[in-house]
């Protein structure tokens, strides 16, 4: 049986191991810190990474949202497009029919009785008339009221010429007459509207 004693002095003993225990614990401390720092990085990043993944649900939320209030503005805009267009169509009817219409009635209007027509033909913007009369007075005063009539622009020099019937004309005459625009009437009478108020307002 063998002993190992070591003889050396207490003091270079207790030196010789504190280097050894100073790098262990060192070692250690090393650890511990790699450890903690892996950690609060790795909660960190499940953090943020939640918060990313909540807000690109909340990103892609909006953007269905848009596509949605997109799509209804679409379609939208695709029936206002249609009503415009609709619109425009019953403008033009109105502007072409509209004054036709409103000189029948001022022809109906404004007709004497020693007057009666033969034929009304209408084109845009004019009308040729054509008839018989008693008397070329007649035909005159029939021009002359006709021209009054608010959807003719102007009236020509009638026509005539004498001519014998059993009904007892004696005048066949052939009148043309121009014809406003719808706009230009319109415009005519919001100015006489306008010239109204301002007369009753300067009273």
């Amino acid at each position: 049986m063998s002993l190992k004693l070591d003889l050396r002095p207490v003091d270079y003993i207790e030196s010789e191991r504190k280097p050894v225990q100073l790098k262990r614990t060192a070692a250690l401390v090393l650890v511990v810190l790699f450890a903690g720092v892996s950690l609060v990085t790795l909660i960190y990043g499940l953090v943020v990474s939640r918060a990313l993944r909540a807000e690109r649900r909340e990103l892609q939320s909006d953007i269905d949202r848009m596509m949605v209030q997109t799509g209804k503005l679409g379609a939208e805009l695709k029936k206002e497009q249609a009503r415009y267009q609709d619109f425009g169509k019953a403008l033009a009817l109105l502007q072409k029919e509209l004054p036709s219409v409103e000189f029948l009635g001022s022809l109906e209007r404004t007709l004497p009785p020693g007057v009666w027509l033969q034929k009304a033909s209408l084109s845009p913007g004019k009308a040729a008339l054509s008839g018989f009369a008693y008397t070329e007075n007649d035909v005159v005063s029939f021009g002359r009221a006709l021209s009054e009539a608010v959807v003719v622009s102007s009236v020509g020099f009638p026509v005539t010429t004498r001519v014998r019937q059993e009904s007892g004309a004696s005048v066949r005459f052939s009148l043309d007459c121009g014809i406003r625009d719808i706009m230009s009437i319109a415009a005519d009478a919001s100015e006489e509207g306008g010239g109204g108020h301002g007369e009753v307002a300067s009273r």
